[in-house]
């Protein structure tokens, strides 16, 4: 049985899969089990639709006479405000979500209604709430929905006629309410769903991140295939902690869907260590055979990964449990590759060991084995909740790019007001104060992104409003509307080119409902998008928050969280505290790793003349990689076989964590030695079977030499980085 990438259905080999050749009673079947596999965006968007549609009729008759159209319309708008922070997970941080959405959305539109006579004043306005729900994002990306409620309140406001500030604040109090009450209910029944999805999404993003890591071998290690394994892990890094966040809190609950992701974050480990000592198989064709061997195999897991989410996402037990075997080539007695043949199969068989046994948590006819982590311990991996002040205060000076992006957004959205004044067709002047918010990011290569999506979005949903507004009947254009809310809820952080069309065909209908007198002003949203567009581009350039300025600091968290989990992997007490230290301390690694690769990603579409040194970057990210890929072999090695290292090799432990922690400071040169020890000949006499120590002693050796290379490498770069940048783009093209 295989199955789709695209979370499809799967079919059995050799039958016809086309519905035309299958009876109505399977048909239905496939259309429940397609059901199942919709992701969490798709219910997100599907129950914020739902949610805001009740709001509206709720309001429309509950309000009183004659002020039913305008009483529904503002309690819709506040409720789409509140949305914006309704998301899949835990019923509690969503509830504090929506309700801190809401109460800024609600302070919003009551300004707006004091001010609305006053037109030079409210670009003042608009000023404060960009600058304010800017500084959000010093809570990170969390706070993101909800510094964005403020902005949209004021759009919507500025939309309507002027009302009576009672009338906007029942109206939106009554709509923030009602969406808060559906919110609660609907994030409740969903909750076993939303972390069956995010226990799925863990899956398959392991299983892209295995064939990314065989495309990798397989190409020897080519440019693209480096390029998607990076991003594949800072993708996996983020459902990793989607999960934790759903699935722990209740692991009490639900121990295998918690058992099943401490195996998925031990694989990922385990998987990390794949790429070690390959260099040693060489080119010839016993070497490539061996190495397409590892790249089957690969492959075969990320399979079976797969029919583990199918499962998942069925809620059935998994249909199959095992691999097949390899059948490696026989090497001579003389092949010195022997001996790492038998250290390849040795850590194969931990991978195949780790991937059954997601299979057998997940069967329930299977006994549970105990989790390496209890219930309390694994709280240590949830983010944290609540909004620290501390976090606001470190935010409060001129190099943070927090408060660079909330002054050039001040800036940009109050000059899109003013500007906006001054058009010809002023009749919607927060169009484009609309446009410039949705664009302008806190990057550059985010806001360029944005400026694509928003124009090319833009385009596409006024041609749908040319063939909707031929439909003169109420009933349709608010069924219209209320899909376009739960598409654009879905897909604002899939796939933005779709909220882009869907918040057009909105903001259109939404305009329109709000003053009917007036015909649906398309061309208009057309030009204020493209313009709003060239103007966030432009404010883009002020006050920039270059990753070349924001580089190092990221650069000092990667090493030194390098250190803290080299010291972590080799010295920790075998105990539930140790080992609690030991996975606290990889997370935080692989995070910083994987901000790192990120920020890296982000200056490639910055002005060359201010882009930080890639070469020595890439190098630390690579060997910094590597690096992990050595403790967690010795840590593995420690957990399993700590019988075998007794004597000198486990003494040599605390001395050989500190060697590395001086090398990732660039405090100790690369061994000269090391380079010897690429040598086939050089390995170890005897296999890793029979005595462990002489592998443990190479292991710590190359990962001294990798620490070093990461140590020297980000000593080159700060070196880089401190000085001015090139102000001549011709010398840092020669550069």
């Amino acid at each position: 049985m295989s199955a789709g990438l695209n979370g499809g259905p799967p079919t059995r080999a050799g039958g016809d899969a086309g519905p035309q050749s299958q009876p109505p009673e399977r048909t239905v079947r496939s259309f429940f089990r397609q059901w199942r596999h919709w992701p969490a965006h798709w219910w997100n968007g599907l129950t914020v639709a739902i949610g805001v549609l009740l709001v509206q009729v709720v309001v429309s008759h509950l309000a009183p006479a004659g002020h039913e159209r305008i009483a529904s319309q503002l309690a819709m708008a506040c409720a789409i405000c509140a949305s914006l922070a309704d998301l899949p997970g835990v019923v509690t941080r969503n509830r504090n979500r929506v309700i801190t959405g809401g109460v800024m959305a609600l302070l919003a539109v009551g300004a707006v209604a004091v001010l609305h006579p006053y037109r030079s004043v409210m670009g003042l306005l608009v000023a404060v709430l960009a600058f304010g729900g800017a500084m959000l994002l010093s809570w990170g990306l969390r706070a993101g929905p909800v510094s964005f409620a403020p902005i949209l309140a004021l759009v919507f406001a500025l939309a309507w006629p002027p009302q009576p500030l009672f009338v906007v604040m029942a109206s939106g109090t009554a709509g923030v309410v009602l969406y808060l009450l559906w919110s609660l209910l609907s994030s409740a029944v969903l909750q076993q769903r939303y972390r069956r999805l995010s226990l799925a999404e863990a899956l398959r993003g392991l299983a892209q991140l295995l064939g990314a890591r065989a495309e990798l071998l397989g190409t020897g290690g080519a440019a693209h295939a480096m390029k998607d394994w990076l991003g594949n892990e800072a993708q996996l890094a983020e459902m990793l902690q989607t999960a934790r966040d759903q699935l722990f809190p209740h692991a009490e609950q639900d121990p295998r869907s918690a058992a099943v992701l401490l195996h998925v974050v031990e694989l990922r480990d385990l998987m990390l260590a794949s790429r070690l000592d390959l260099e040693l198989l060489g080119e010839d064709p016993v070497g490539q055979r061996m190495r397409a061997a590892l790249v089957g195999r690969l492959k075969a897991l990320a399979a079976l990964l797969e029919e583990y989410r199918n499962a998942v996402l069925d809620e059935r037990a998994p249909s199959s449990h095992g691999v097949p075997v390899i059948e490696w080539e026989a090497l001579s007695p003389q092949d010195p590759r022997r001996r790492l043949q038998l250290v390849l199969q040795d850590r194969l068989s931990h991978l195949d060991g780790e991937v059954l046994a997601i299979g057998r948590a997940l069967d329930g006819s299977h006994p549970l084995p105990a989790m390496a982590l209890d219930p309390r311990q694994l709280q240590h991996f949830v983010t944290p909740e609540g909004w620290p002040m501390g976090l606001l205060k470190a935010q409060l000076h001129l190099d943070s790019p927090v408060l660079r992006h909330a002054l050039r957004s001040a800036l940009a959205l109050s000059a899109a007001y003013y500007i906006a004044l001054t058009l010809p067709w002023a009749s919607h002047p927060h169009w484009l104060v609309l446009s410039v918010a949705v664009v302008l990011r806190g990057t550059l290569d985010q806001t360029l992104e944005r400026r694509n999506m928003r124009v090319l979005g833009t385009a596409i949903g006024c041609g749908l409003m040319v063939a909707i507004a031929q439909i003169h009947n109420l009933t349709v254009t608010l069924i219209v509307l209320q899909i376009a809310v739960g598409i654009a809820h879905a897909f604002v952080t899939r796939r933005y080119l779709i909220t882009a069309i869907a918040a057009t065909v909105m903001a259109l209908l939404q305009s329109h409902l709000a003053d009917p007198s007036h015909a649906m002003a398309i061309s208009e949203r057309l030009a204020d998008t493209v313009f709003g567009a060239a103007l966030a581009w432009a404010f883009s350039y002020v006050l920039p928050a270059w990753e070349r300025r924001n580089l190092p600091r990221a650069l000092k968290r990667a090493r030194g969280a390098l250190q803290q989990y080299a010291m972590q992997a080799m010295t920790a007490a075998m105990t539930p505290a140790g080992a609690l230290a030991q996975r606290m301390a990889r997370r935080q690694a692989y995070d910083a790793l994987a901000a790192l690769s990120a920020a890296i990603q982000r200056s490639a579409a910055e002005p060359r003349r201010v882009r930080p040194p890639l070469q020595e970057l890439l190098t630390m990210l690579d060997h910094g990689y590597r690096l992990m890929a050595h403790l967690s072999m010795m840590r593995q090695s420690l957990l399993r076989r700590s019988q075998d290292l007794v004597g000198d090799t486990i003494e040599e432990l605390p001395e050989a964590a500190k060697r590395l922690q001086r090398a990732l400071a660039g405090k100790e040169p690369v061994p000269h030695a090391v380079q010897a020890l690429q040598d086939w000949s050089l390995l170890p006499e005897v296999g890793p079977l029979e005595d462990l120590r002489p592998w443990m002693r190479r292991r710590m050796q190359v990962s001294l030499d990798d620490a070093a290379r990461a140590g020297q490498a980000a000593e080159a770069a700060l070196e880089a980085m401190s000085a001015p940048p090139d102000t001549d783009p011709t010398a840092s093209r020669l550069s």
